[in-house]
């Protein structure tokens, strides 16, 4: 467990790295910049990561980090619709804020750094999980599958068409019964 002065060590630096290769591109930034900007030495981001591309993937599999707390969901099942739309609503804020991190680093979709493989996993049981109490309540259609609604929601990049690209992915898999339009006014964030 790390100690607080080097979880926030960390996040600086991890924040640093986005926001530069989302400006320059990967291959523009050396650990020199990242520190600099970071505030830390180059000493301190290799003993937090090791490589830049250690540095680069680790962005990453925080973004799956973050992803798999929010798909623990409420723990209440009659929540379970409202809690993956949540999920939905943040994985796709974070997707197209990371749009240009994501070009400028060369992260090809799809192409897991074996780093982020566990992190993903745990992720997908949490969703999946949810997605099986939604649909044991009769609010997800038969034939829809968790993992296919997030590889779509992973493809929105556009943030001015996010939440109309998001309704039509709504309404494509709740059932019949749900009000969508009520739904996404009141969980999809503007």
């Amino acid at each position: 467990m790390l100690r607080d002065d080097a979880r926030r060590t960390r996040a600086t630096v991890l924040r640093s790295v986005w926001q530069l290769i989302s400006d320059s591109g990967s291959d523009k930034v050396s650990v020199d910049d990242i520190a600099d900007r970071a505030g830390v030495s180059p000493a301190s981001v290799y003993r937090h990561f090791g490589s830049k591309q250690k540095l680069i993937d680790e962005v990453s599999v925080d973004r799956w980090r973050r992803a798999s707390r929010w798909a623990a969901g409420s723990g209440d099942p009659k929540r379970a619709l409202i809690d993956i739309i949540t999920v939905l609503d943040r994985f796709s804020l974070m997707v197209t804020a990371d749009a240009d991190f994501i070009a400028a680093a060369g992260v090809d979709v799809g192409q897991t750094p074996i780093a982020i493989l566990p992190v993903r996993q745990e992720f997908r049981q949490r969703f999946d999980h949810l997605w099986t109490t939604a649909a044991d309540a009769g609010q997800i259609v038969p034939w829809a599958e968790s993992m296919d609604l997030i590889e779509l929601v992973g493809g929105i990049r556009d943030p001015h068409r996010r939440v109309p690209k998001l309704t039509t992915l709504i309404n494509g898999f709740c059932a019949a019964r749900i009000d969508i339009s009520h739904v996404a006014r009141a969980v999809l964030t503007r």
